[in-house]
């Protein structure tokens, strides 16, 4: 069963970004969903969604809240924050292989990637 998720690292710390809050949404019959919420773990990973929400691709938007992170983390932020709410909108293909969204990200910047993997079931 293919799985999306994410995994977040706090380039400004050097470590992996534990409690960042991530919402997302696909488009179903012409209107978004909103998907399970998820926060990273300590391993800066958290599972968006996995089987049926992947099965028959489509459109997503994911909304990564980097800026309450780094307030949770106690960094010294203007009022107005360069990094605060990273949008994501994407389209996959039926998955038949996790998908992982990887955002390095600092309170002045960020980068995001998008990798596959099949799955171990599926190579078989």
């Amino acid at each position: 069963m293919a799985t999306l998720s994410i995994n977040v690292f706090d380039v400004a710390s050097g470590k992996m970004a534990e409690g960042v809050s991530v919402q997302t949404r696909k488009i179903v019959d012409g209107e978004w969903v909103q998907l399970p919420d998820a926060e990273t773990q300590s391993n800066g990973y958290a599972k968006l969604c996995e089987g049926a929400d992947l099965s028959d691709g489509g459109y997503y938007e994911t909304l990564i809240f980097l800026g309450a992170y780094f307030e949770k983390t106690g960094r010294d932020l203007p009022s107005i924050k360069l990094v605060d709410i990273l949008p994501l909108r994407f389209g996959l293909e039926p998955a038949t292989a996790d998908v992982s969204i990887n955002v390095s990200m600092t309170p002045h910047g960020y980068t995001t990637s998008f990798t596959s993997q099949v799955s171990v079931d599926e190579e078989a």
